[in-house]
């Protein structure tokens, strides 16, 4: 896999009274977010987890073989959006992607 098909997601979980929730562990964050398997499993990317943000926020990295495979990945999930599956749990917000250059700094940056 190489680096320049890599991006990171960020997401955090609003609870009702508006705050931010605190993770205990990445594994709870995990739990939480709970991911459709298309996102974890779609065109087989390598997936790191890591925490940020004072633990409030969830950081998934996606490495890919290829764009190809990135690109696909993509469609993959912006279908289940389209169609109005959900593809992590409903108070789980996705805020920002980091799309990654060759050397691992930051290409592009979207904040949502």
């Amino acid at each position: 896999m190489a680096i320049e098909y890599t991006h990171k997601e960020y997401f955090q979980r609003r609870l009702a009274d508006s705050s931010i929730y605190t993770f205990t562990s990445v594994s709870d964050a995990q739990t939480k977010c709970a991911f459709h398997n298309t996102f974890l499993t779609d065109q087989t990317p390598k997936i790191t987890y890591a925490l940020a943000d004072s633990d409030q926020t969830l950081v998934v990295t996606f490495e890919f073989d290829d764009d190809t495979k990135q690109q696909a990945w993509k469609t993959a999930v912006t279908n289940l959006s389209d169609s109005s599956t959900a593809w992590r749990a409903g108070d789980i917000e996705f805020y920002k992607i980091e799309w990654l250059n060759k050397d691992g700094s930051v290409s592009s940056t979207t904040t949502f």
